[in-house]
């Protein structure tokens, strides 16, 4: 008989793991499981218990999620029981590459099992040397469907914005005392129009992405150079007329427009900045007819900041002071929700609005 202790922190991977000890003791009730939530009477020594049970396991199952990858409980589980040479198994319920990089031993030796993946239930079934029959699949049919709804439970973001999202929380930039979550939307405290934020954007939309939508001002930081990258992206896509399916907009504010005077507090070295950005936008730019029609000028008052990254709006709202002019942006807090909810109807509306109206800059 196999003993097999499973570790977990945090309410999420709590749930995962009630149903991954039904998962195996139904497929096999010689196993004998131990989960501290279910398996711990009162009146028990708790900390007493669960070493003597990680002792006496042969098999240690740690159930990860984006929640609990940096929890010491893990770690210091994974750890003891490393130290005793048992086989420490990570189960791994959310789509996240750097699940492991805040660890050095024992997790990076340790080969995991993704519920994500294709091969899941046969990595499952050989792992614990399980009978593959009807039976089983039908099992893993019905736990792959149990841990869906506690991912919806869980989900804090919109499942379309959960790898942007991710992607910000594993750079320090952004996280600190971030993300705060509400109705599916994440709220970052600072980061907003910094270079680590466009840095971001340009990877998640490089490759993989379809939409790129930016309502912008001067747009400076995507022209000042450090994005050859993606120009270079957008200039293969251009090769053919409807851009290879990506959909690239970038709008600036016109200089020659009413608005540049309550767009800045120094309107001059403002107006300075935008006309050098669009001189730089029309070199890179060139005499590609196709990448031109990406790019337009409005002349409205800019009270909502909206950038749109495939099914994720990157979205802030402006300040202004007493004589009516904005605030500076660059490191303020900015929100991510989905494009498919409400208020992301809402942004795309708005800025189809704008792109409607405004001229083309070429």
């Amino acid at each position: 008989m196999s003993n097999i202790f499973i570790s977990w922190s945090k309410s999420k991977s709590r749930d995962f793991a009630i149903e991954v000890k039904n998962l195996l003791e139904s497929l096999n009730p010689h196993l004998n499981v131990f989960m501290s939530e279910e398996n711990i009477s009162a009146g028990e020594r708790v900390q007493e218990k669960i070493i003597q049970k990680i002792i006496e396991c042969d098999i240690l199952l740690l159930c990860f999620t984006r929640e609990n990858k940096k929890s010491p409980w893990l770690l210091y589980e994974a750890g003891f029981a490393s130290g005793l040479n048992k086989i420490v198994i990570p189960i791994l319920f959310d789509n996240d590459p750097n699940w492991h990089s805040w660890i050095d031993n024992p997790m990076n030796i340790a080969r995991e099992i993704n519920i994500n993946r294709e091969n899941f239930e046969t990595s499952f079934i050989k792992c614990f040397d399980l009978h593959d029959s009807e039976y089983t699949r039908n099992a893993f049919s019905s736990f792959s469907k149990k841990i869906e709804i506690i991912k919806e439970k869980h989900r804090q973001v919109d499942m379309q914005c959960e790898d942007f999202v991710d992607l910000l929380i594993s750079n320090n930039a952004f996280c600190k005392k971030s993300p705060i979550y509400r109705n599916k939307t994440a709220y970052f405290l600072t980061g907003f129009e910094t270079f680590d934020l466009w840095k971001s954007i340009v990877q998640s939309f490089l490759y993989t992405g379809k939409y790129l939508w930016i309502y912008g001002r001067k747009n400076m930081k995507l022209f000042g150079g450090n994005f050859e990258e993606l120009f270079e992206y957008l200039e293969e896509k251009s090769a053919n007329e409807d851009m290879s399916g990506i959909d690239f907009r970038c709008l600036f504010l016109n200089p020659t427009s009413d608005e540049v005077k309550y767009a800045h507090k120094q309107q001059d070295i403002f107006l300075q900045e935008l006309d050098a950005t669009i001189k730089r936008a029309k070199h890179q730019i060139g005499n590609n007819h196709t990448l031109q029609k990406c790019f337009r000028m409005y002349s409205n008052k800019r009270d909502e900041v909206i950038i749109r990254l495939d099914n994720c709006i990157i979205y802030s709202k402006p300040h202004f002071d007493e004589n009516g002019q904005p605030k500076i942006m660059t490191d303020a807090k900015f929100e991510v929700f989905s494009a498919s909810s409400q208020r992301g109807k809402e942004c795309l509306e708005k800025y189809n609005a704008v792109w409607e109206s405004a001229i083309d800059l070429f």
